[in-house]
């Protein structure tokens, strides 16, 4: 079955005619013709509109994988929209498809400190998704109960940026575990046994400043200064 013959097949099942797709696309009926008919391919943009529309996966739209036809659609890890193999950024909400990273909150080992602040601290950083226990700011109350519930997944998709904010806004980072996101597991008690990510590899360096005016006539006086002096000692 070639591609063409994949688009229409899925079209019909979806209840759409030709012309309807091709509104729903954005593109002409006699376009949509032309792909099912293999006589032109569809830009890899409207494959992925395509997956996401009548919910497909891309692997069985392009290369017809047994058992992909079946398979449930990809969905955003943050706000669960429907996306495609394709996708870098979810059309719904933004979010990064690629490099995205997950946190795990696990209980703390017996007579540990329990991270009570780290939770309150991070609850305020305003850097998770809605949907996450630390979207919003948590009382010392909350932050307790949220604890007692671990281990407990308190984000996913998050940036390379946040995950190495978050990991920066903890004391006791040992009682949170970092993970690629993979957009597929949510059992906190699988994950546990997941690789996991180093989060001081991610650490970004802030940029060096240019230095300003003053520095630089600064530095070319000492420059000077200095090369005058190892001149009287020779």
């Amino acid at each position: 079955m070639t591609l063409g013959e994949r688009i229409a097949l899925a079209r019909k099942q979806a209840g759409l005619s030709q012309e309807q797709l091709g509104e729903k696309l954005g593109v002409s009926r006699q376009a949509v013709s032309k792909w099912e008919s293999s006589q032109t391919n569809p830009d890899v943009a409207y494959v992925a509109q395509i997956c996401r529309l009548l919910e497909l996966s891309s692997d069985w739209l392009l290369l017809g994988e047994e058992g992909a036809w079946s398979a449930a659609p990809e969905r955003c890890p943050g706000c669960q929209g429907i996306v495609s193999g394709l996708d870098q950024y979810c059309p719904s909400c933004g979010r990064s498809l690629r490099g995205s990273y997950a946190i795990l909150l696990q209980a703390p080992k017996p007579h540990s400190y329990p991270p009570i602040d780290d939770l309150i601290r991070l609850s305020k950083s305003g850097i998770f998704p809605q949907g996450s226990p630390l979207s919003s700011p948590l009382t010392r109350a909350e932050a307790k109960a949220l604890l007692s519930s671990a281990p407990q997944v308190l984000a996913r998709g998050l940036t390379k940026e946040q995950l190495a904010s978050a990991w920066n806004a903890t004391i006791y980072p040992n009682c949170f575990l970092f993970f690629q996101d993979n957009g597929k597991e949510d059992d906190p008690e699988i994950l546990v046994g997941y690789p996991r990510v180093n989060p001081e590899d991610l650490v970004l360096t802030k940029p060096r400043e240019p230095m300003s005016f003053g520095m630089v006539v600064l530095a070319v006086i000492v420059g000077i200064v200095g090369g005058i002096f190892l001149l009287s000692i020779l």
